[in-house]
């Protein structure tokens, strides 16, 4: 395992959650605005739940209701059979998004700002064996660590991460302030995405709902192979367990095949663009030995930050989409490192 820290339409009186199979393109499409939860429970067999109004809460957590979403309080789970397969290729990928709420009221009696103690998630599987089983969500056994994802059950050309979770920073919190814990939040919405290509799961993190990817982690897991594809989508306690901390909220399921993207040489932080922020990434980690430097400074993937490293962002300088915000203005001592680097690049050929 390499970590890199890198044709079904249902009627309205069903609901909203759209279908689609065979092409590129949005494969369901859940925002739960059915009638009532007879109505939701037609879609998502064995719903254990209930339809509530969502709440969107705003940087100053003024909560703000609006639409609907599904409430579970996990112990069960509901799913909703694909009407075809859908199966990951070297040119068409599979993207799968989801917003959970966390509620902020499971607390842990020694960090009371890191509610750790729910095992909740949305999951994506193949029912056949089971196999390929992808998990999105929350899970309290893992240390230190409250939003967390899951791959087990793939191929043995890869290797399952099981359950993990995001490097999001640390903070001290709650009664022991020296010391810290995963970065929580508190009340609100997060989204979670898994794109899955033919030997790859890239699991990306949007703490707040905000538009901001804040965790990104990459694993090379072969699919298993001889199977139909995935086939079935679930909410609620992973395989149905527990959760002692209560239940949390979904909205905005999201299944699509998107077209499979070529890896841009040089974005270390994959924002679609070769500028000071990947140059940075390198001259930040400069000299170090992986790790304790950042993974993502070492797209040699030789285990040391150095000049191979530097001149593969050197060397596709400016490629691609410049991010919507402004490029940030490198410091003086960029600017004669960058120097160094392009003589460096002239001396290697």
């Amino acid at each position: 395992m390499r970590k890199i820290a890198l044709g079904l339409s249902c009627a309205a009186m069903l609901g909203t959650a759209s279908t689609s199979f065979g092409a590129l393109g949005v494969v369901v499409n859940e925002d739960f605005n059915y009638a009532d939860t007879a109505a939701m429970s037609a879609v998502w067999a064995g719903f254990d739940g209930e339809l509530r109004t969502e709440i969107d809460y705003d940087a100053d957590l003024t909560p703000d209701e609006f639409g609907q979403y599904a409430f579970h309080p996990g112990g069960s789970i509901n799913a909703m059979t694909l009407g075809a397969p859908v199966v990951a290729t070297t040119d068409e990928w599979i993207k799968l998004s989801v917003d959970i709420f966390d509620d902020d009221t499971s607390l842990d009696p020694l960090f009371p700002l890191n509610p750790d103690n729910k095992r909740m998630s949305l999951g994506l599987r193949d029912t056949t064996v089971p196999s390929n089983i992808i998990e999105l969500g929350m899970y309290n056994a893992v240390a230190d660590v409250h939003f967390a994802y899951r791959a087990i059950l793939f191929g043995s050309a890869g290797d399952d991460p099981n359950w993990a979770g995001w490097d999001l920073g640390t903070e001290p919190v709650g009664a022991n302030p020296a010391a810290a814990v995963n970065r929580f939040r508190g009340a609100g919405w997060h989204t979670y995405h898994v794109t899955i290509t033919p030997d790859t799961l890239i699991f990306e993190f949007d703490l707040d709902r905000d538009g901001t990817i804040d965790g990104t982690d990459t694993y090379d897991v072969g699919v298993e192979s001889g199977l139909v594809g995935f086939n079935e989508l679930r909410f609620g306690g992973p395989s149905g367990i527990t959760s002692g901390g209560g239940g949390v909220h979904f909205d905005n399921i999201v299944l699509e095949i998107i077209e499979a993207q070529t890896a841009l040489v040089g974005d270390l932080n994959s924002d679609g663009f070769v500028g000071i922020d990947d140059l940075n990434l390198v001259l930040g980690n400069w000299n170090l030995n992986v790790p304790p430097g950042d993974p993502l400074a070492d797209p040699s993937g030789d285990g040391f930050v150095g000049i191979d490293d530097l001149n593969q962002v050197l060397g596709n300088w400016n490629a691609g989409t410049p991010p919507a915000a402004g490029a940030a203005v490198p410091e003086p001592a960029t600017l004669a490192l960058l120097g160094l680097g392009g003589v460096a690049m002239l001396r290697r050929r």
